[in-house]
């Protein structure tokens, strides 16, 4: 060859692995973006013998890569570019723990892409072989590999297409219906339903970086340029680490060198010692840029933990009333660990490889090309290594979360029901589940720490291994005065820098993986899509005169019967309703529709003539007010509770709602007042007490709509006639609606509604039901005449 042709021969054997590397990542990018599995789809998944082929023309494509005797005359680039052919189809046929091999589609968009570097390479070759005589038998032979490389690699894609004629569906992936969809270091776009993050055996990084993208705009501090700033200047530090790591061992070749000459080389050593003190993730200016750091963590935190509690508070009343609280808490509190993973990508990843890749450079074109071909070796091994075993331990380290989600649920579970554990006399039992759930815990634990005891000694004898490999052609190398000292000095240095990042590797790649892990829960929270949510274009609610209209509304839960069938009333400003019927009849539900805890599946619910479904949720419930049947006070004190429904009222507000509640007197008598502790959920209080309690936050509320939902169900005659006076005091004036079983609550209200099988089967004034002889007169009369039966059944 001339040395022009030298010239563009070396620049396509640089430019070819980097050109494969470009396709693979830009194809699996695109992919991504167009919604499509990076999985390839041209051949059929039930089709072993295609996958074998594909294999084996892999693995010829990785040994033909390889065949190069070191006694032929090649140049550093050829060889190169080689080394990184092996690694690059080397990598798409290493084993997988969870999956056979099976071809991409991207792998085939690299094939695509290696046929022109291949035939320009050839051509090259085959005039430097022709040009001599008589020929050279190792040019021959690279060239004979090459163009079976050709034929290989041509193969390949005309299979592929051959394949895909064949199918009777061309988006048919490689993978199986039974959900087997690995894509070999690819990743997979999310289904049609949104994104849903499985787990790390089976989803890509792509996905998981998509997947916990949402939380970007939460991380970088737009809210504060000073925090900007100081990112900057973090990523400056990050980079003057990275100038240091180079300097360090270059310098401590210079101090060797510089020894023996009868001088002291007092400036070399200062400029090391100075260059070590900057250096490492203990060094200054690794310790700068985490003081600088902190406070932009901090807020990082501090805006996801706060967006993902918010958006659990604002899911559908269906979400909680499924969820387990134990498990829940337990997700929410991992919000660190995103925090913790974006911390450890930004650097300590990117500097790995950066340290990794200025290693290897140096070691390529200062020393012997065999030096770089053995550390690139290791490094692929061990990196392979650590993967593998990573997949492994991903399983048990996913078990043991579960399992600590579990302990958490049970250990919630039975705190909170302290009481019915100690009615029940289930003390022991509850010990007993507790008990289960620590052994499952601690057998997953142990299968985690074994695996990372192993893998940390698989990786210490691959890493002794490629050392002892280096140091001893080194020593030869001195030995035969083929290298100074100091030179066996640098390249040792090296090596012991490389040996932090590849050591961290293994830790940081086991601890991306437990802080994903642990994340994933929350990552689903923060996917779950409300039931009920305001549209694009509601308008905000801004005053309210209490006018309610249920039209030809029906609902069921999901699936089952339906709950509620052709509701049709109307409760004008100011009036009165009562809704009464046996359990399961539909009350509550009809409560929760007006709420808009759920929607309606048909019909419409109308306040003021606005259907309940083009105003905001939060304008709309604003106007409300409510009783339960159940109060929930919040472990604080009393005023903090009876002011959470207006915490800008004054303290004469406060005082004359609960005047109205009729507690204000029994408050004052409290040791402490307004300031007295309710304790977990107000259970310090009476039933009664609570009731009043949650009067007064209505009251103080001064809502246009009260609703009340068997407020004097669980209460004693005495307390249930103060409670009914506290809530005619409220009604004056409101819409109220009363759902009661004890129907002497609500004879004095406007109009009754009797509800059967969620249908309205009667409705009317107390003395109109009366006079029908109907279902509600037949509950009156069970009810007057047996006085004790709170919870009457229908004759």
């Amino acid at each position: 060859m001339n040395s022009g042709e030298e010239a563009l021969f070396s620049a396509l054997c640089l430019a070819y692995p980097l050109s494969l590397a470009g396709t693979y990542l830009i194809s699996s990018i695109v992919l991504k973006l167009r919604g499509e599995r990076i999985g390839g789809f041209f051949v059929e998944a039930k089709s072993k013998s295609t996958s074998a082929v594909f294999w084996l023309i892999s693995v010829f494509c990785c040994l033909a890569a390889g065949a190069i005797p070191a006694s032929w005359n090649v140049s550093e680039a050829f060889l190169a570019c080689q080394i990184a052919l092996i690694l690059f189809f080397g990598a798409s046929i290493l084993p997988d723990p969870d999956f056979p091999y099976q071809p991409t589609e991207t792998q085939s968009h690299t094939w695509i892409a290696a046929i022109p570097f291949e035939i320009t390479l050839a051509t090259l070759l085959s005039r430097n072989v022709f040009a001599t005589s008589p020929i050279n038998s190792g040019s021959a032979i690279l060239l004979a590999i090459c163009y079976c490389r050709i034929v290989c690699l041509s193969s390949a894609i005309l299979l592929l297409w051959i394949r895909r004629d064949k199918s009777d569906d061309p988006a048919t992936s490689f993978l199986s219906e039974s959900g087997l969809n690995h894509d070999y270091g690819t990743v997979q776009a999310a289904s049609s339903d949104g994104p849903k993050l499985k787990d790390a055996q089976t989803t890509g990084w792509l996905d998981y970086l998509v997947g916990f993208g949402k939380f970007l705009p939460f991380i970088w501090p737009s809210h504060s340029t000073s925090l900007q700033l100081r990112t900057i200047v973090c990523f400056g530090l990050l980079v003057a680490q990275r100038i240091v790591n180079v300097l360090v061992p270059l310098q401590l070749g210079v101090v060797i060198a510089s020894l023996g000459y009868g001088k002291m080389p007092l400036k070399e050593i200062l400029l090391y010692i100075t260059f070590r003190v900057l250096q490492g993730q203990q060094g200054v200016i690794s310790s700068i840029r985490s003081l600088l750091w902190i406070p932009i963590g901090q807020a990082a935190h501090r805006r996801v933990t706060e967006s993902v509690f918010e958006h659990v508070l604002s899911l559908s009343l269906e979400f909680h009333l499924g969820k387990k609280l134990g498990e829940v808490l337990s997700a929410l509190s991992k919000g660190s660990s995103i925090n913790t993973f974006l911390d450890s990508l930004i650097f300590q990843l990117f500097p790995m490889v950066a340290d990794l890749g200025v290693a290897a450079a140096y070691l390529l074109f200062t020393f012997d090309p065999l030096y770089s071909l053995i550390i690139l070796a290791m490094g692929g091994l061990y990196l392979f290594t650590t993967i593998y075993m990573a997949k492994w331990r991903g399983r048990a380290r996913r078990e043991m979360v579960n399992q600590d989600r579990q302990l958490e649920a049970v250990k919630t579970d039975a705190i909170m029901s302290y009481e019915v554990v100690h009615y029940n006399d289930a003390l022991d039992a509850e010990l007993g589940r507790y008990s289960d759930r620590i052994s499952g815990f601690q057998r997953a634990e142990y299968s985690v720490l074994f695996s990372l005891n192993l893998l940390n000694a698989v990786q210490n004898i691959i890493f002794a291994a490629g050392i002892c490999l280096v140091s001893l052609l080194s020593a030869y190398h001195v030995s035969i005065d083929a290298q100074k000292v100091a030179v066996f000095v640098t390249l040792t240095a090296y090596l012991a820098q490389l040996q932090a990042p590849l050591s961290f590797f293994g830790s940081f790649y086991t601890q991306i993986q437990n802080n994903l892990i642990d994340a994933e829960r929350m990552l689903m929270l923060y996917n779950e899509e409300p039931s009920v949510a305001d549209k694009l274009d509601a308008a905000h609610l801004a005053s309210c005169e209490g006018h309610i209209q249920f039209r030809d509304v029906n609902f069921s839960y999901g699936s089952r019967k339906a709950a509620l069938r052709n509701i049709s009333f109307e409760v004008k400003p100011g009036k009165s309703l009562a809704i009464v019927g046996e359990s399961g009849s539909g009350k509550s539900t009809l409560l929760r529709l007006l709420f808009r805890f759920y929607n309606p599946d048909s019909g419409a619910i109308r306040i003021d003539g606005q259907n309940v479904q083009d105003v905001t949720i939060q304008s709309f419930r604003s106007h409300f007010g409510v009783v339960p049947q159940e109060t929930m006070l919040f472990n604080d004190s009393l005023i903090y509770n009876i002011l959470y429904s207006k915490p800008a009222a004054t303290e004469e507000e406060v005082y004359d709602a609960c005047k109205a509640a009729s507690i204000h007197e029994k408050i004052l008598n409290f040791p402490d007042g307004y300031e007295t502790q309710v304790g977990e959920r107000g259970l310090k209080l009476s039933g009664g007490e609570k009731q009043r309690i949650a009067i007064a936050r209505s009251v103080l509320k001064s809502p246009k709509i009260v609703l009340m939902d068997e407020a004097t169900a669980s209460l004693d005659s005495e307390t249930e006639k103060l409670i009914l006076d506290s809530l005619t005091k409220i009604s004056k004036g409101r819409t109220s609606i009363t759902i009661a079983h004890r129907l002497s609550t609500v004879i004095h209200c406007d109009e009754i509604i009797v509800l059967h099988q969620g249908e309205i089967v009667e409705r009317g004034s107390h003395s109109q039901l009366l006079s029908y002889g109907g279902r509600y007169c037949r509950m009156w009369r069970k009810q007057t005449n047996d006085t004790s039966s709170t919870l009457p059944s229908l004759l």
